[in-house]
C-alpha cells in the first residue's frame, strides 16, 4: 500500500491510500479525527479527491461528533501520563493554578468556580500538554536510540510534536517525528510506534516488506497496530 497526504478545503489533511484489495473508494473518519480514503489501484488520485470533496458535509458532521467526545476534566477524573498522575482539588484559593512534582500534576480550583468553564478546562489541558512535552523530550529520544541500537536501525534527528492526527512519522531523510501524546499510551504501544517509524528508515511504504521487517523487531505488530485504534492522538 502507498499513501499520499493532501489538504482539502474545509476539512484539512486527508490521507489517500492505494489498497490492492479495495474494489471501490472508501472514506472513513477515524476516532482521532483523521480522514482516510482507501482506493483501488485503478482509481486516479484526482477522482478520489473529487469523491472526498463531495463528502465534505459528511466529514464535517463526523469530525464534529469526534470533538464532542473530547475529555472533560473533573475532580474525579483519572488521567495518567508515563510519569505523572492528575489530581484536581477544589478549595480555599482565589485563582486556578497548578503544582507539578513527585509524580503528581496538581490542579487547584476555587471552591466557587465551576471546573467545566472553558477557561478552567483550557488551563488543565495546557498544563497536561506541557508536562507530557517535558516527559517526551526526556524519554522518547532515549528510548528511540535504545531500540535503534538493539535492532540496527539508523536515523538522523528526532523531533517531539503535539501532532493532531499522527503518532509518528519518518521523512525521506530519516528524520523522525514523535507525538508527545505517546506519553499517555501503554509502554508496549509506545515501543510499537517507535519501531514502526524506525522500520520506515528502511522501507518507506506499508507494503509486505515493511510489515515483515517490523514483525522481526516487534512480533504481533499488526495486532498492536489495531490496538492503537483504541487511542486517539487528540482527546482534549
Amino acid at each position: 500500500m502507498s499513501t499520499k497526504y493532501i489538504n482539502i478545503e474545509q476539512v484539512g489533511q486527508v490521507s489517500f491510500t492505494i489498497n490492492k484489495r479495495s474494489r471501490r473508494i472508501r472514506l472513513k473518519v477515524k476516532s482521532d479525527g483523521e480522514i482516510v480514503v482507501s482506493m483501488p489501484p485503478s482509481v486516479l488520485y484526482r477522482d478520489a479527491i473529487r469523491f472526498a470533496e463531495s463528502k465534505t458535509n459528511w466529514i464535517l458532521k463526523h469530525q464534529s461528533k469526534t470533538r464532542a467526545d473530547l475529555t472533560l476534566f473533573a475532580p474525579e477524573s483519572c488521567f495518567k501520563t508515563r510519569f505523572h498522575k492528575l489530581a484536581i482539588t477544589k478549595g480555599n484559593t482565589d485563582k486556578v493554578y497548578n503544582r507539578v512534582g513527585n509524580g503528581i500534576i496538581q490542579i487547584f480550583i476555587p471552591e466557587n468556580v465551576n471546573h467545566q468553564q472553558p477557561k478552567v478546562q483550557e488551563f488543565i489541558k495546557k498544563t497536561l500538554i506541557e508536562v507530557m512535552r517535558r516527559e517526551a523530550k526526556i524519554y522518547l529520544p532515549e528510548r528511540l536510540k535504545e531500540l535503534a541500537d538493539k535492532h540496527n536501525f539508523n536515523y538522523q534527528n528526532v523531533t517531539i510534536k503535539n501532532a493532531s492526527t499522527r503518532w509518528g512519522s519518518c521523512s525521506s531523510a530519516n528524520n523522525i517525528n514523535l507525538n508527545l501524546h505517546l506519553m499517555r499510551v501503554p509502554e508496549h504501544l509506545t515501543d510499537y510506534v517507535l519501531l514502526h517509524e524506525l522500520a520506515h528508515t528502511v522501507v518507506k511504504n506499508h507494503g509486505e516488506k515493511f510489515w515483515l521487517l517490523l514483525e522481526q523487531c516487534y512480533p504481533n505488530a499488526r495486532k498492536a497496530d489495531k490496538e492503537m485504534n483504541n487511542y486517539r492522538t487528540q482527546t482534549f
